[in-house]
């Protein structure tokens, strides 16, 4: 497959989303991008915003994918995400009663509301790509996704992802309200039930073709030392230990010098998540190398949810004045 064709089959892909799931167009660009860098979405939005249509719409583009759903709750169970080993009748033998992890793309809606345990079975799903049930490990289908969700709004009966599980996933976009436009739209087009409003989309990809462009884009899209720099002068800043930390900059907007925890910087795990990125979001924009602009484009995304305030702030605010003190305009319009 050559460079050109990737590109429109990429976007052949968000063009189907973008039939069903309105008003999110940024959110579901960064969507594909993540997908391409072969990477797991953690989505933030109150229920019913189309979360569940988006992962349905997406296996349903892509032909030859599977999805499944899970449903976070204080009482779910590792085996009731990963499935159980039982006994086979007759048989002295264990037969694999597969669970919903077991499939391409997987939502999981209101991971939050599930406890540590529920999590860390996912964590090793989204890392390894296979899980471990009783003494087996077991691989997971290929390509395989997680589009986990939580809820801003509501805090009762949840446990906060802790810092291991949010930076799994490579980026977490804000999936906010629709415009009054959008919802008019929606009024008038939306269908009852989730199979009528998907009997208009059929499959504009190949789950091979799909593998195949996320392996193009990470082999043949070009990264500079100097974009790898910049890149690293943005992700140290976040750190109050080192000294290009812009306290001062904090500190004269009213946010003060700490307003980032001792310890809350970007780790150095976003220096093996970034690139990725880069590479798929000049890939998605038709360019064969990563320029400054997706650096910038794609900050916010990729740190908000890697970087621990000392107190509540608005986590874009905080990148962007970071990102401002690299000497750099955050334009998001090239």
């Amino acid at each position: 497959m050559d460079f050109d064709s990737a590109v429109k089959l990429t976007h052949d892909l968000r063009d189907n989303l973008g039939k069903v799931v309105k008003g999110h167009e940024t959110g579901v660009d960064l969507l594909v991008i993540t997908l391409m860098a072969k990477g797991h979405v953690l989505l933030e939005s109150v229920p019913g915003e189309g979360k569940t249509l988006l992962s349905t719409t997406l296996a349903a583009s892509i032909d030859g994918m599977s999805a499944g759903r899970i449903s976070g709750q204080p009482t779910l169970k590792p085996s009731d995400l990963l499935g159980a080993e039982i006994a086979s009748e007759g048989a002295d033998r264990f037969e694999l009663l597969k669970g919903p992890i077991f499939n391409n793309i997987v939502l999981f809606d209101e991971l939050n509301r599930t406890d540590p345990r529920t999590q860390s079975a996912l964590l090793e799903a989204m890392q390894e790509h296979q899980v471990t049930i009783g003494s087996s490990s077991h691989k997971l289908p290929q390509p395989f996704h997680v589009i986990a969700t939580q809820n801003p709004l509501s805090h009762e009966g949840t446990w906060e992802l802790d810092a291991a599980a949010k930076q799994r996933f490579m980026v977490k976009i804000e999936w906010t309200f629709s415009p009054r436009e959008i919802e008019f739209q929606i009024a008038r087009e939306a269908k009852a039930s989730l199979q009528e409003n998907l009997k208009n989309i059929s499959p504009v990809i190949s789950r091979y073709e799909f593998a195949e462009i996320q392996d193009m884009i990470q082999n043949e899209i070009e990264i500079s030392d100097s974009i790898v720099h910049l890149m690293n002068a943005i992700t140290v800043a976040t750190r109050r230990s080192d000294p290009s930390y812009p306290s001062d900059v904090f500190d004269n907007s009213g946010l003060g010098k700490e307003v980032i925890s001792p310890a809350g910087g970007a780790s150095s795990r976003t220096t093996s998540f970034w690139p990725p990125f880069l590479r798929a979001h000049a890939f998605f924009h038709g360019r064969k190398h990563v320029v400054p602009y997706d650096v910038f484009a794609s900050a916010v995304p990729i740190l908000n949810h890697r970087l621990e305030t000392t107190y509540p702030v608005d986590m874009s605010h905080v990148i962007n004045m970071i990102l401002s003190e690299r000497g750099y305009a955050y334009n998001t319009s090239a």
